[in-house]
């Protein structure tokens, strides 16, 4: 029977390891998010993995060769009990591939990290810094929050991006 074990990776060689785990026939799935990142006075965003240093693999582990993942360029090890893999519940891994786009970044949102009245700061944009108040998460498939900001006494509402907010 086919389940999800978790692949721990070398640091930043969750595309590498997965490359090489697909093409030696093993289903993987690396959950990203976006994130904001700034160098030299610019801002982008970038996407960067859920999980740094992990990714999910889908195989059956009495019919295939799962001892050949250890030895996989990117990959440190395969979690196991000492003489076999770990599986983890199946409904964790198919809720992020659900949630997630085709590009496999995971609405922060969706993942039930905000909720209303939670406190949160803002990491980047004009408002970096400040804190805020969940007021609001939007339904599935959009990645936007409404903050509660108090500004010269007045409390400002207003849409963010789930990436560019932390909880507090």
């Amino acid at each position: 029977m086919k389940r999800w074990y978790v692949v721990h990776t070398q640091p930043r060689a969750e595309d590498r390891a997965q490359w090489h785990l697909e093409n030696q026939g093993f289903d993987c799935f690396v959950p990203r998010c976006r994130r904001t990142r700034r160098h030299a006075r610019r801002t982008d965003t970038v996407l960067e993995p859920l999980f740094p240093r992990y990714l999910f693999a889908y195989f059956d582990a009495d019919a295939s060769r799962w001892l050949a993942i250890n030895s996989s360029r990117g990959v440190v090890a395969l979690l196991t009990d000492g003489t076999r893999p770990l599986p983890i519940p199946s409904d964790i891994v198919e809720k992020l591939i659900a949630e997630s786009d085709a590009q496999g970044v995971t609405p922060l949102a969706s993942l039930g990290m905000f909720w209303k009245g939670r406190k949160v700061r803002i990491k980047s944009g004009p408002f970096a810094g400040q804190m805020g108040e969940v007021a609001e998460v939007f339904a599935k498939g959009r990645d936007r929050v409404h903050v509660l900001l108090s500004m010269l006494g007045v409390q400002t509402r207003m849409q963010l991006p789930s990436y560019a907010l932390e909880t507090a």
